[in-house]
């Protein structure tokens, strides 16, 4: 079984150098003279160089919006350089891989152009995979050499935004480098710390999932139940068919937030049974019309709201508020003492990590330096799809408890690590990504990485 250490994973490409653009050859295609436009305009991080390039190569209604976006991802993984074509096509098209000379982070990218090559009809980014095989010039690095490389990779970033946080990289029981960056409240100049605990999102999900299995384990609950048989108010032709089973690898097909007004309102909530309250309001508002004649869906589709329906679960079954569970059932097991899973003690904690974002309270991209993120990017509530905080070392310890059989067996993790629904297969290229129970599970190449994000 695969040992699973700590769930944010910092792949590290371990570089002597960055020669890689030296070898790389454009491809003979209508399409290169705009990216070798697109690449000099981007590495400029100048808006105004990249509105210039946009106006030139995109219709006019889209040409601001393009250079914001060209914004953002430069935001992202800073300069880059061509690396390789991509060994497959994509419908026709060479795409190309580029990395970034700071952040060493890989994306794939596909232009079509027009008959002429002078208009970008679409441009196609692809993040969260990288080149097949071993990538010159890295080598292996000694454990000894590690701390000194992590530390110099990851001031560079701080040092030009693009990092802000704690980092910690462990091998079984030992701890190799444990360091935090950047501010946790720039307001108050307060430092984030190893032990500042962080917003982890929808890492939240493992949480979750792993309360779901302990339930199975005490025989309260099966993974084939249908949720008729614990939230009895919901429509019975889907809740019959619906099971605890597609709740947890989102492929259920519930799913509301296209619907604005379920969305908004959702925020609003306080609590877990207001938002499965407002689920059933809103039943007739399900994504992509899928409420007409319902038929679970049976394939993968994330959604935050089969989670919230398992968080209602738990409630229900166990006789616990969904925080008193998580505290008392995993972050006390596995002695996690600086994370949170209720509301009341967030807004009082103090060790904890602002978030920081070019994102506007709508949640669109805005030049200028990051802003402390408010309005739609905010989850108000703790909730079992997101909002619980932790440092890196209570997830070091979470990891461990799980690995140790201090919260489930054995043989219900290895069940949670299961490849139980496709997220996306690229064979040929071996970037493919599976979903467990709350766990991603992720394969490039020979890399391959458990968590979540």
């Amino acid at each position: 079984m695969n040992k699973v250490i700590i769930s944010l994973l910092l792949t590290l490409l371990l570089s002597l150098s960055s020669h890689a653009s030296e070898e790389f050859k454009w491809p003979e295609h209508l399409s290169t003279p705009v990216f070798k436009a697109f690449i000099t305009a981007y590495n400029t991080n100048d808006f105004k160089e990249l509105s210039e390039f946009s106006k030139k190569y995109y219709p006019e209604k889209k040409a601001k919006n393009k250079a914001l976006y060209w914004s953002q991802v430069f935001s992202e993984y800073g300069v880059l350089i061509p690396y390789k074509v991509a060994d497959e096509k994509f419908h026709g098209l060479p795409a190309i891989w580029f990395q970034g000379v700071k952040t060493k982070n890989w994306l794939k990218m596909v232009i079509m152009t027009n008959e002429d090559g002078n208009k970008i009809k679409r441009a196609g980014v692809f993040r969260g995979m990288r080149p097949v095989g071993l990538l010159p010039p890295y080598q292996a690095m000694s454990i000894k050499e590690m701390p000194a490389y992590l530390s110099e990779y990851l001031t560079g970033l701080v040092n030009d935004d693009l990092f802000s946080g704690s980092v910690l990289v462990a091998k079984g029981s030992d701890i190799l480098f444990q360091q935090a960056y950047g501010y946790s409240d720039k307001s108050s100049k307060q430092k984030n710390t190893v032990s500042t605990a962080f917003a982890l999102g929808s890492t939240t999900k493992n949480f979750t999932a792993v309360a779901i299995a302990q339930l199975v384990e005490q025989g309260k609950l099966k993974y084939s139940d249908t949720l008729s048989q614990h939230i009895n108010e919901y429509p019975k032709d889907i809740a019959k068919q619906v099971t605890i089973h597609h709740l947890l690898t989102h492929t259920s097909g519930l799913e509301f937030d296209d619907y604005d007004p379920f969305y908004y309102e959702s925020k609003e909530a306080k609590s877990i049974e207001q938002l499965l309250a407002i689920q059933l309001k809103y039943i007739d508002h399900m994504n992509r019309e899928r409420r007409k004649d319902f038929q679970v869906l049976n394939k993968f589709d994330y959604t935050n709201d089969g989670y919230i329906l398992l968080g209602a679960i738990i409630e229900r079954v166990s006789g616990l508020s969904y925080s008193q569970y998580i505290e008392k059932n995993i972050f006390n097991l596995a002695n996690m003492k600086q994370s949170i899973a209720d509301n009341n003690k967030l807004t009082t904690y103090k060790n904890k990590a602002i978030g920081y974002s070019h994102s506007n309270e709508d949640m669109r991209f805005e030049l200028g330096g990051r802003k402390a993120v408010t309005g739609s990017a905010v989850i108000d509530i703790i909730m079992p799809a997101g909002g619980t905080y932790a440092s890196t070392g209570d997830l070091y310890k979470y990891f461990k408890a799980l690995n140790q059989g201090k919260l489930l067996s054995q043989d219900t993790f290895s069940l949670m690590q299961k490849k139980h629904a496709v997220k996306g297969e690229m064979l040929t290229e071996q970037n493919n990504i599976y979903y467990g129970y709350g766990l991603f599970l992720t394969e490039h190449g020979k890399a391959k990485s458990i968590g979540h994000n």
